[in-house]
């Protein structure tokens, strides 16, 4: 408050959504359907929802037979491991990509407004059917956090002291690991069968990397590791 972070402050949702030309869903997703059934009624007949959720199909499964075409999901791929208004930036979305996420039931006008929304303040927009988009972010999201939590878990279960040692490259794999735990827990039990696809796939690359270490070829190894550095250092 002090930092004039906000206009107005509410802490009823139906205040804050009444006569709402647009309204962003930035809860926990197990908090939506409530919440949308409280502004619902009172938000402006031609009101825009959309919402910030890292899970699609359950989302638009709940919100959109509340608001029918005129919501729109949608995933801002911003943000870090911290919380609440300290950790706020100002060019958060500046150059990060939005991933809109319309159905069949979607209304156009909808879509193109929340398009807007995310351009405007930065974004680069990407757009999935709720169902890529889940799979898509099990690997690319919901799959690290997992893995950067299991391998500070497996470090500190087995060697804690090496972690007062830790160097840039372990706190840059595990930053992510920092990230509030009961937000994370809920994210990875909404999107679980695409997470433990994904967590499949991983075990067996791990399985590949122990042989070419069991088996000592250098030249595969180096293989192995030069097609990872090519990916990453291509990323957009």
């Amino acid at each position: 408050m002090a930092a004039q972070s906000f206009e107005h402050v509410f802490t009823d949702p139906a205040a804050a959504a009444e006569g709402a030309d647009i309204c962003v869903f930035c809860t926990p997703i197990g908090a939506m359907e409530t919440i949308a059934k409280v502004i619902a009624p009172v938000m402006a007949s031609h009101g825009i929802v959309t919402d910030a959720g890292s899970v699609k199909g359950s989302v638009v499964h709940t919100l959109e037979p509340i608001f029918g075409g005129r919501f729109v999901g949608s995933h801002p791929m911003a943000g870090s491991e911290r919380s609440g208004i300290s950790a706020a930036r100002p060019d958060l979305f500046e150059g990060a990509t939005a991933v809109v996420t319309p159905t069949e039931k979607s209304d156009p006008r909808a879509v193109s407004e929340v398009e807007s929304l995310w351009r405007d303040v930065g974004c680069r927009i990407v757009t999935m059917s709720p169902d890529e988009h889940d799979e898509s972010v099990a690997r690319i999201s919901h799959l690290p956090h997992a893995a950067a939590a299991a391998l500070v878990n497996a470090i500190n279960r087995r060697l804690p002291e090496a972690q007062k040692i830790a160097g840039g490259g372990y706190r840059d794999t595990t930053r992510i690991a920092a990230g509030p735990p009961a937000m994370w827990s809920e994210i990875l039990l909404e999107n679980k069968a695409a997470l433990i696809a994904g967590l499949e796939d991983f075990t067996h690359t791990l399985e590949e990397l122990k042989a070419l270490l069991h088996s000592h070829d250098a030249a595969a190894l180096e293989a192995y590791l030069s097609r990872a550095k090519e990916v990453r250092d291509n990323l957009p």
